[in-house]
């Protein structure tokens, strides 16, 4: 479906180090939204499900260069701009004043390094805790490759297809889409059941941005974890990838194991002592050893 919409375009102004074109290179390899990814000379287009009524909205970023302000135009959020602004600045984590971010680098010169490799680079999130959830019901026992197939195919047949800055995306299925769905390619009639309960907790507003933080950490994670099919894994996750949480180092062996390589040290050693040295940005600096993984593995 085409939706009928209008745009508005606004500003973001980076507190602290961003690139917009690092952001462009993370979104071209995850899984989730690697269907938005345009060339080099095109703006980066993302959509999400509103905070507060999960319409989709699209927006389109381009930024003059690596600090410099965001320009956005944001696309189906009549009414709503200014929840759409804060959703999407949430998004690439520009929500958040980072200007002591390359103390840390200081601090820690192993870690430095990496900064200094991708200059600018803040977590990109999910759009919502919704699509998040969804992701990771879609994700369960598959390859990250075969699950943003389905994940894209869905949006192609179940979202809606939204114009911004020229060209068209497509946006993943509102909640009352996914609810109505019997049965779909690739996936299996027991995780159909299960987005069917993502759907209904979106709709009753239990995933909710702002109701999960009032949870805190751990709170929101047993909220999550009473999802059918989401466990403790993905209850981290989403809380972690969609609430934009800026100082919890995650329970990865990935994360643990760059950070251990990058300081001569085993994976199984105690790590606490290197994790502490990351506060007041231990979440983003996990994305920064994520990165550094994908890399080594290139």
């Amino acid at each position: 479906m085409t939706a009928a919409v209008t745009a508005a375009t606004h500003t973001l102004r980076p507190l602290g180090p961003f690139d917009l074109e690092r952001t462009r290179d993370f979104v071209g390899r995850w899984g989730p939204i690697t269907r938005h990814t345009p060339g080099a000379d095109e703006p980066l287009r993302l959509t999400a499900p509103l905070d507060g009524d999960q319409r989709p909205v699209a927006f389109a970023l381009t930024q003059d260069g690596p600090d410099a302000e965001v320009h956005v135009e944001i696309a189906g959020a009549d009414g709503a701009e200014e929840v759409a602004l804060a959703q999407i600045a949430r998004l690439l984590s520009l929500d958040h004043d980072a200007r002591d971010y390359p103390e840390v680098g200081r601090r820690v010169p192993a870690v430095g390094a990496l900064m200094d490799r991708h200059r600018g680079l803040r977590p990109t999130l999910f759009g919502a805790p919704y699509e998040a959830a969804a992701w990771g019901v879609i994700s369960a026992r598959i390859s990250e490759r075969q699950a943003g197939r389905v994940f894209r195919r869905l949006a192609v047949a179940h979202g809606e297809v939204l114009t911004v800055a020229g060209a068209e995306v497509d946006a993943f299925p509102r909640p009352e889409a996914l609810r109505a769905l019997r049965e779909f390619p690739g996936l299996s009639q027991e995780k159909v059941h299960r987005l069917h309960g993502i759907a209904e907790a979106a709709l009753a507003g239990d995933l909710e941005v702002a109701r999960l933080r009032a949870l805190g950490p751990e709170g929101a994670r047993a909220a999550l974890r009473r999802l059918r099919g989401i466990g403790e894994f993905w209850a981290s996750g989403i809380w972690l990838r969609a609430c934009g949480v800026v100082d919890e180092f995650p329970d990865e062996p990935r994360c643990r194991a760059v950070l251990a390589r990058i300081h001569d040290r085993h994976p199984d050693d105690p790590l606490d002592d290197l994790i502490e040295r990351l506060r007041p940005y231990r979440t983003w600096t996990a994305l920064l050893l994520r990165v550094a993984r994908h890399d080594d593995d290139a």
